[in-house]
């Protein structure tokens, strides 16, 4: 492991936009079908608050292993 990023603002960010999509629910769900729009909506909003946000940068070992 090269780099860990910890991300402590983007959970907020992530309800703020949940937030903004909840008006448009049913034209999202129109527009982007349910297959797509059903698992952010109903999976993602819900885990926010316990998530961890990282960026973590990692390093192939040498020789492509």
């Amino acid at each position: 492991m090269e780099y860990i990023d910890d991300r402590p603002d983007e959970p907020a960010m992530r309800r703020h936009f949940y937030r903004l999509w909840q008006p448009h629910d049913a034209e999202l769900r129109r527009e982007l079908g349910d297959d797509q729009a059903a698992p952010e909506a109903g999976l993602v909003r819900p885990r926010l608050a316990t998530r961890e946000a990282l960026a973590v940068t990692l390093r192939r070992p040498a020789g492509g292993g």
